[in-house]
């Protein structure tokens, strides 16, 4: 499921208006339709917030990358040497949700982005 379905199930899966998701997170209704429409992305922080406040979580895709070093220009296994795929692999769906936000947050702060073009 694409984050703008995702945010659209979520909020009538609480049965909530736009505008009412709006004035939970603190944005306008046109904010929230942005989102379902595709046209912005909400952030990870407001995605968070919104499977909190509808209690919502299923069906929002969350990859956790296989990748790996790139070796004559083909990625091949784990790229974190230091860090244990199989323990990442056995997290719950909130605790994945939070490394990911982990993530964008890292990266973001060293001016990489990491989101999937969708």
């Amino acid at each position: 499921m694409k984050m703008n379905q995702w945010i659209r199930a979520a909020r009538t899966h609480a049965q909530l208006t736009q505008t009412q998701l709006g004035e939970l997170l603190g944005v306008s209704k046109g904010n929230v339709s942005a989102w379902e429409n595709g046209h912005h992305e909400a952030s990870v922080d407001q995605i968070n917030k919104i499977a909190e406040i509808t209690n919502f979580s299923e069906g929002l895709s969350l990859s956790i990358a296989t990748a790996g070093r790139q070796d004559g220009g083909v990625w091949v296994g784990w790229p974190f040497e230091e860090i244990d795929q199989n323990k990442i692999r056995s997290l719950s769906r909130d605790s994945v949700i939070t490394l990911q936000a982990a993530i964008l947050i890292a990266a973001g702060q060293v001016g990489l982005d990491v989101k999937k073009n969708i």
